[in-house]
């Protein structure tokens, strides 16, 4: 197997889900859709894994595995956007994904290599129906949503978007004579955005401006390479190549740190001197952070002012049985484009409003009424 260009964007795509499989690692044990997007993580790990070694080993046994995890992909992204929304898909739209799966996993291991035109075409054809219907059932009833999850379905919505026409690109019996395939570039985006939610920064135009980067970073290394002697080699390829490592070098900074200790955020304030300025500054999440009080609290009747800060921590579930207090808590949500509001005073009312992204677990919420009690018995 020699290292061609389509080889090495695999090696390249393999690389950035092990890394941001080890990344959401400690997430998913406790965020349920942290632990779906894992689950999606390997699904597409395991079906580059299997087109590397058909790439060595052209066997039917192989293309038939490869064949089989593409057919359940779908269903597995399907179960990650109901995780993200909160509901349950259309039982016709799960009995849909399913049959297909199904279906066409028995058509693998029945032509093996020898897949018709016509076959290729309907599994293409199914999964693009798939990410449409992914797309529809993240758009919809976002009134239901937190920011946060708004923002996190957003990111996907955009990521399967610009993935649909790479993921096209990789059927090579519809489009014979592309040179560079672009299904390694889908799985690169779908990981850049997710890889937005698990560092708590889930506003979609960073998407672009990641893709930006790893297309202008790919640029230089691929112009130093093209110096005038090798002017002769085709640029596509080449380009391809480097904005692929631009993007797996930008991940495994993403993914850098360990992933306890960037959800450790109690421990993080224990270790700092007891002044709220330097426990705020100690932890990503909380110098992000916007302090909302005075004026910023005028708009709103202070008796309801009162009664929130009662609340050492406030989001968007809170209080439902009291309509004037729930509206004045989204409304301060929202407008902060936080996910929580953190007391940092009773009298006078002061508040801390943080953005906890898309995947925060449920555990965060513990964490962060620790926190509150740390943050607000400081100087």
């Amino acid at each position: 197997m020699t290292l061609s260009p389509a080889i090495l964007l695999t090696l390249i795509a393999l690389a950035a889900v092990l890394v941001a499989r080890r990344g959401i690692a400690a997430a998913a044990r406790r965020s349920p859709v942290a632990a779906r997007l894992r689950l999606v993580y390997g699904l597409v790990g395991t079906l580059l894994l299997l087109r590397l070694v058909y790439a060595a080993w052209m066997v039917p046994p192989v293309a038939s595995l490869v064949m089989i995890a593409a057919a359940w992909l779908p269903v597995a992204m399907l179960r990650l956007a109901e995780e993200l929304v909160r509901r349950h898909a259309p039982r016709a739209v799960k009995l849909a994904a399913l049959v297909g799966a199904i279906g066409f996993s028995v058509l693998a291991v029945t032509f093996g290599l020898v897949w018709s035109g016509a076959a290729i075409a309907a599994l293409a054809a199914f999964q693009m129906l798939a990410m449409i219907a992914v797309i529809v059932m993240l758009m919809r009833g976002r009134g239901e949503l937190s920011l946060s999850e708004r923002r996190a379905a957003d990111l996907f919505v955009i990521a399967l978007l610009l993935a649909m026409p790479l993921v096209l690109t990789d059927f090579q019996r519809l489009f014979p004579h592309l040179s560079v395939r672009g299904g390694a570039f889908a799985v690169l985006i779908l990981i850049l955005a997710t890889s937005r939610l698990v560092a708590a920064e889930g506003r979609p135009r960073q998407l672009f401006g990641d893709l930006l980067l790893a297309l202008g970073g790919g640029g230089i290394v691929a112009l130093a390479l093209l110096a005038p002697p090798g002017l002769g080699i085709e640029m596509l390829p080449i380009v391809a190549c480097a904005t692929a490592g631009a993007a797996l070098l930008l991940l495994i900074e993403r993914f850098g740190l360990d992933d306890d200790a960037r959800v450790g955020l109690v421990s993080t304030l224990v270790g700092v001197e007891h002044r709220r300025s330097a426990m705020l500054a100690a932890h990503p999440l909380l110098d992000r952070g916007v302090l909302v009080e005075g004026d910023a609290l005028s708009d709103y009747p202070p008796a309801v002012i009162e009664q929130l800060a009662e609340h050492r921590l406030i989001n968007g579930g809170l209080v439902p049985d009291d309509p004037a207090l729930a509206d004045a808590a989204a409304d301060l949500l929202g407008h902060y484009a936080a996910s929580h509001l953190i007391r940092l005073s009773q009298r006078p009312p002061r508040f801390l409003a943080v953005s906890a992204g898309g995947l925060s677990e449920a555990a965060l919420d513990e964490e962060l009424e620790l926190a509150a009690r740390l943050l607000e018995g400081a100087a």
